[in-house]
């Protein structure tokens, strides 16, 4: 007779190895990306793994402005104009004068957005946006005009 019950070893065993290999990410230091690493990323057009680098530093260090600003110009590469601002942003509250970032790049990337703001002024989406409301205003005028004249005077039936 064996001392471990097989049955129980066998359902336990993967789910003790499955810990045992999951206790080196829960170490503080266990491989977690740089503010560094995610900029040579961004610079090297692995926007993909850039993001992944960033979201690791920006949970690590929400209060790095760096982070902010890094994942501001990676927004604005995906074109994602809205949140890039948003991001910038916080880089400018946390740090008003990015010293960090060169010069001509803050700016360049600050012109970038405000030009895209102006393009879209209150994050319309564009004439489509408009065609669609009337479309739905026409319809639902349609539908309660409809109902509205079958609702008319009832005459009795004739007996």
């Amino acid at each position: 007779m064996s001392i471990v019950p097989t049955r129980l070893f066998r359902t336990s065993l993967p789910f003790l190895v499955l810990m045992l290999l999951m206790v080196p990410m829960a170490l503080p230091g266990a491989r977690a990306a740089t503010v560094e690493q995610a900029a040579q990323l961004l610079r090297a057009g692995h926007l993909r793994r850039a993001d992944q680098a960033i979201a690791q530093v920006l949970a690590a260090q929400p209060g790095s402005a760096r982070a902010h600003y890094l994942d501001a110009r990676l927004l604005a590469a995906e074109g994602k104009w809205p949140l890039a601002e948003d991001e910038l942003e916080r880089a400018r509250r946390l740090d008003p004068g990015l010293g960090f970032a060169p010069a001509a790049q803050a700016q360049a990337l600050a012109g970038e957005v405000l030009r895209h703001r102006w393009k879209n002024p209150g994050g319309w989406a564009g004439d489509g946006q408009a065609v669609l409301a009337l479309l739905f205003v026409a319809v639902s005028g349609y539908l309660v005009y409809g109902v509205l004249r079958g609702r008319g005077p009832r005459r009795p039936p004739k007996a």
